[in-house]
Order: structure tokens, then sequence, then C-alpha cells
């Protein structure tokens, strides 16, 4: 069986999850990264944003409650957030915080970039044309 580079991640891979519990009155701060999803699969959680930079001002999101199946809107996140998320019942919560996939880095742009450039050379003339302009000599 071949082994596999854990570094390499192919794109179809589904992001990663993780199911966090809380009992009655805990509250924990998480910093979610940016595209990530936080549904409440249990019980009712109370969300409270910190401020967040507009350009020249300072924004803080209203608070507000997630109950069991809700989620946050899709796209609210462009940049990474942090949520104190605090369990507003009397009875167990649980949220499940699902990242989103990954933006390429740039390595992987200029390579992608060089890869494209170079793919319409054509390397059978003399001249070494690259694409449809003639190379300088």
């Amino acid at each position: 069986m071949p082994q596999r580079n854990p570094t390499t991640i192919p794109p179809t891979t589904p992001s990663a999850a993780v199911t966090l519990g809380l009992t009655p009155g805990q509250s924990l701060w998480l910093c979610l990264p940016p595209g990530s999803a936080l549904h409440t699969t249990q019980g009712e959680v109370s969300l409270r944003f910190a401020p967040r930079d507009f350009g020249h001002a300072l924004h803080t999101l209203p608070q507000m409650r997630l109950g069991a199946g809700e989620h946050l809107p899709e796209g609210w996140n462009t940049k990474a957030a942090w949520v104190q998320v605090g369990n507003a019942l009397h009875c167990r919560s649980e949220i499940q915080v699902i990242e989103g996939t990954p933006r390429p880095g740039l390595w992987h742009q200029v390579r992608h970039l060089l890869r494209s450039a170079f793919a319409g050379r054509d390397k059978t003339t003399k001249n070494r044309a690259f694409g449809k302009v003639p190379a300088m000599r």
C-alpha cells in the first residue's frame, strides 16, 4: 500500500470538525478561522462577538442565541473572529465547529502561475517562442 504524504491534502477531503460540550453556566472563547461554520447540535448557546475593526471604527456584532439545529449564517466571517460561546440553559449544550477549506498559500499561487505560463511554451520551435510572443535574442 503506498504511503501518503500527510502534508498533502486533496481539495475534496472534508474540512475538520470539532465537537465541544458545554455544561450549564460554562462559557469559552473560540477563534474561528475565515470561512468556518458554527452549529449547535444540542441545547442552546449564547454568542458574544469580540469587536472587529472596519476602517477607522470598531464594530461589535449583536449578541445572539442559537438553539439546537441552528447555525451562524453562511459567509459571516471573512476574517478570523473571536466568539464567546456560553451555555444558555440549565442542561448540557453541544456545538460543532467546522473549519472551511483553507485558501491556497502564496507558494501554491506562484507555482500555479508559473505552470500555466510555461504550459503555453512551444518546445519545437528554434527561436523558443513563449506563447505567441517571440523570445528576444
